[in-house]
């Protein structure tokens, strides 16, 4: 048996700090997500454009691009909580870390680099250990050449430029007195300071202007962005009737003069980011800035001799409305054509310009969860969307799209039919249209697709989700301090009058291609149909069953009073039936295939068998395990079914995945009619905490993945002779933090003696991904 794995979809949003994104030259963005790295190439189409990188063992803070004079990136820099700093290189195709940086005692929270003469570096590392590291490369050897202490002072952000004359770099810190320090010199000293800013400074950019002088931009919390031109000229002349005060400050056995060239107002909320137009056309200079009022604005001088005439805004965009808290960060697209923001929910906004209009235009673009993702689940039917739920509080459905210029089929974030107040932990769909959640919260609540949904759907996946005219509502929206999708129906635009109560209307909207970030906050929602009352705690685990008829639910516990399965019927949604089996927390359900069975796993370390009655939706226990047979002797974390239902299994902490089955006997004990069959897998000093089995045979070898603590996804083979290994997804193809969630999709497709099927995986590093798994027969 031969398998191939390959990636498919990755799922992923940025993390919440100001520099964490950036793009170069070649259309590349990289950013950090989590504790990875991910290289995102926005001009590749129909394939996987994201790269996983794994190296930092905690939350990433900063990653920046090397460019070299000629504009050319092969190298960016990374920082992380982990103390450390990276140099990442491309090395025949692909990404490798050619250089650690380890001496900060705390996180390092802010890095840039320039190249000094060829390919040698000086990389600036700022940490919360209130210190700047200057490091050199030089013929490939890194080493640290000089720590700057700042006393107590803490550095925000920082940003080196190679100055022209000297041709030798400077150092930019700004810290958290409001004032940015510049340091020079073999030995770096502090030479200057520059002041104005009233509040901290979040961001720096360096434009050269001509052979003589700079131009450094700052942006600031006070809402306000300065520029400083810094010149070697003190001839300069000003044309204007006012005079500006120049400060000098001497550098490198040179003098410079430094004046405030402007300041621009125009933002409402704190200014996190400036960026500098990668080119000039036409001499026409261009500034981009972002921030928290949830704008992006676009400087430029109403003249084109830059020391003359006022700064004006000549673009601004930005959300319209929704939960997003504003713009953490901005940067131009390679040819300055384009350029992108990323917000506080982790989620990237590119805008394109056209060239014929001249207008600035959204461009569809990834993005995923900024929280761990919780549970995922394929459309029951026919396996044509994915819905994944995650700490960040929303619930997502992902879908193929394929391209109208036929460039291939690319899978996306299509819609957001919940977005909540409490994180989600688990999801059932009831039909293909009909899901239940379930967050930190003792409520259960059902959500059916809206009609404006199921025509997008068609548009863009290609397919019907439901055939023929369901009607019902067009779509939903939010009342401003509700938890509720309240439905709105056709010729409906919420409520109106004195009771207007949402944040932003729902407008329908005729969608052909994946929508934008802005759509899906806002008009992708799905309406809620029932709430379900029943548990004492926050609801943990949901499961629905094949034939859509029943709904198996379970609560966090502490006693076995509430670690009962309630079981609901879909039809009107009562309560029919309370199953009382385990200690503690209910951790995972899952009904048979044939809707006949109904296993549940708990933190007592026993599993538990329950079997439909005929004829009736009544459950009775069948099996379970105890402490004399279970097996396992930590928490079960995870259960599967075979396609088939003949078998099942279960993986636990303590680092054993067991499969069940059926014996033609009783054994008397517990288990009545069942048992373990082979030998259980037994891995050390691993926790297993997702399992999920392919959805049919090969030969009378069952083939199953299985996700670890460690991030790692594994798939073995499964006989009554034993286990085998066929393959191991790294934590850069699979996750680098706990896999929460494994799920095979229901569709196959066969090519000869080769069956492919779509593995979806889903952890605790905020990603969602999508594997296509190749078994060659």
């Amino acid at each position: 048996m031969k398998i191939n794995v390959e990636q498919v979809y990755t799922s992923i949003a940025c993390n919440r700090t100001p520099e964490i994104a950036d793009w170069n030259g070649e259309g590349n963005i990289c950013f950090g997500a989590s504790n990875a790295v991910i290289v995102y190439d926005t001009k590749q189409k129909g394939n996987n454009p994201i790269t996983v990188l794994c190296h930092h063992k905690s939350k990433v803070n900063s990653v920046k691009w090397l460019r070299k004079p000629d504009g050319t990136c092969n190298e960016f820099v990374s920082c992380s909580a982990d103390k450390t700093a990276a140099i990442w290189s491309l090395e025949k195709g692909s990404w490798k870390v050619t250089s650690m940086m380890t001496g900060h005692t705390n996180g390092v929270t802010c890095i840039h680099g320039v190249y000094t003469k060829g390919d040698d570096l000086a990389i600036y590392t700022g940490s919360i250990d209130c210190s700047v590291n200057v490091w050199e490369r030089c013929n490939g050897v890194t080493s640290l050449k000089q720590t700057i202490n700042l006393n107590s002072g803490l550095c925000l952000t920082l940003h080196a430029h190679i100055f022209p004359k000297v041709n030798k770099p400077v150092l930019f810190c700004a810290l958290d007195d409001h004032k940015i320090h510049l340091f020079a010199g073999e030995e770096y000293h502090r030479v200057h300071m520059l002041m104005g800013h009233e509040d901290w400074v979040r961001g720096l950019d360096v434009l050269d202007v001509d052979e003589n002088s700079v131009l450094l931009a700052s942006s600031s919390q006070d809402t306000y962005i300065r520029l400083w031109r810094i010149h070697s000229n003190e001839n300069v002349e000003s044309t204007s009737d006012i005079r500006v005060e120049q400060k000098v400050f001497r550098a490198y056995e040179k003098d410079w003069f430094v004046k405030l060239d402007a300041i621009l107002a125009g933002h409402e909320g704190w200014v996190y980011g400036v960026n500098w137009h990668p080119m000039r056309y036409d001499k026409v200079y261009r500034l981009l800035s972002s921030s928290l009022d949830k704008t992006l604005i676009i400087w430029e001088p109403d003249s084109s001799d830059l020391g003359e005439g006022a700064w004006v805004e000549r673009v601004r965009v930005g959300e319209v409305g929704g939960n997003g808290l504003g713009f953490y960060g901005s940067r131009f697209g390679p040819d300055g054509k384009s350029f992108l923001g990323h917000g506080y929910n982790g989620s990237f906004h590119i805008w394109n310009l056209n060239e014929e209009t001249k207008r600035w235009e959204p461009r569809v673009v990834c993005g995923g969860h900024f929280g761990g993702v919780e549970d995922a689940r394929w459309e029951p039917e026919n396996g044509r969307y994915l819905l994944s739920v995650g700490l960040d509080q929303t619930t997502r459905l992902h879908a193929p799209w394929t391209r109208a210029d036929g460039s291939g089929v690319e899978w996306h974030e299509i819609a957001r039919p919940q977005v909540h107040g409490y994180d989600m932990a688990s999801l059932a769909l009831v039909n293909s249209s009909t899901f239940a959640s379930a967050a930190e919260e003792k409520v259960i609540r059902v959500f059916q697709a809206p009609h404006n949904f199921l025509q997008n759907f068609n548009n863009i996946v290609g397919e019907p989700l439901v055939v023929g005219d369901v009607g019902g509502p067009e779509g939903a929206s939010v009342p401003s301090l509700g938890l509720s999708n309240k439905a709105v129906f056709n010729g409906e635009q919420g409520d109106s009058g004195e009771n207007d109560d949402n944040d932003g209307y729902f407008v329908p909207i005729q969608l052909n291609e994946p929508p934008t970030e802005e759509t899906l906050m806002q008009n992708t929602l799905w309406p809620e149909v029932h709430k379900l009352y029943g548990h004492g705690y926050e609801v943990f685990a949901l499961d629905a069953s094949r034939d859509c008829t029943l709904l198996a639910s379970a609560c966090r516990a502490t006693a076995a009073e509430h670690a009962a399965v309630l079981i609901w019927l879909t039809k009107n949604w009562q309560q029919i039936q309370k199953l009382v089996s385990h200690q503690l927390t209910v951790t995972q359900l899952a009904f048979s295939p044939d809707s006949q069975q109904l296993l549940s796993v708990s933190r007592d370390r026993r599993w538990s068998l329950f079997r439909r009655q005929q004829g009736s939706n009544s459950f009775e226990l069948a099996a379970c395990t105890d402490k004399t047979n279970g097996v396992h002797t930590r928490i079960i974390w995870c259960c599967a079914w075979a396609e088939d239902g003949a078998v099942f299994g279960t993986g636990s902490r303590d680092g054993k995945v067991c499969i069940w089955s059926k014996t033609e006997q009783s054994s008397g004990t517990s288990l009545q009619q069942h048992g373990l069959l082979g030998k259980p897998l037994e891995l050390a000093n691993t926790s297993v905490t997702a399992i999920a089995f392919v959805p049919f045979l090969v030969d009378t070898t069952r083939v199953l993945a299985t996700g670890f603590e460690s991030g790692v996804i594994r798939i073995y083979s499964f006989s009554i002779e034993g286990w085998g290994l066929l393959r191991e997804l790294d934590n850069s193809a699979a996750h680098h933090l706990s896999v929460k969630r494994l799920t095979f999709n229901p569709r196959l497709s066969c090519n000869g003696s080769n069956k492919r099927v779509l593995l979806a995986s889903s952890g605790s590093d905020n990603l969602m991904r999508i594997h296509g798994v190749v078994l060659s027969i």
